[in-house]
């Protein structure tokens, strides 16, 4: 061990010391102020989002009951998906609010529910597979698509969608 001398040599010391200190006292303080607002919260995982897994198949019925009492519903119409072009569309009629898309990507990561419906009903069931494990919110299929929602005599728009 090397020996000290002089008063410049204490001194120096003291500087080391108290640096020392002083970096020992901000790790003490990190680690407390870490375990104490940190550490001690406890994360429920209900909190953490999910992707949804699946979807449900709803009649016209119930559709219409989500429609009026969701607030933070996306409607599509993904009969284009199928070879219903913006004619079919316009002429044969839509679901009031919903809007036409083929494409389910531009949905990815959404978390309004999202109600589904097609001329037929397969375009509608394959759409909502896409959806699933790639949005936040609810998935719903009308089943037997718009035929069976027109059937039952619920709104239909002619004309331009929204």
């Amino acid at each position: 061990m090397v020996e000290l001398q002089g008063a410049k040599d204490d001194r120096t010391l003291t500087i080391i010391a108290v640096v020392l200190l002083v970096g020992i006292l901000v790790l003490l303080s990190s680690f407390y102020v870490y375990y104490t607002y940190y550490a001690s919260e406890e994360i429920i995982e209900e909190d953490i989002p999910t992707f949804t897994a699946t979807f449900t198949n709803v009649t016209p019925e119930e559709a219409y009951e989500i429609i009026n009492s969701t607030d933070n519903l996306t409607m599509v119409d993904c009969g284009k998906s199928s070879g219903c072009s913006p004619c079919d569309y316009k002429n044969k009629g839509h679901i009031p609010g919903s809007s036409q898309n083929s494409n389910p990507l531009t949905l990815y990561n959404s978390t309004n529910d999202i109600l589904v419906y097609s001329r037929d009903e397969i375009t509608g069931i394959n759409f909502c597979l896409d959806l699933t494990n790639n949005v936040y919110g609810k998935i719903y299929n009308l089943a037997g698509g718009y035929d069976a929602w027109k059937e039952k005599g619920f709104p239909v728009n002619y004309g331009a969608g929204p």
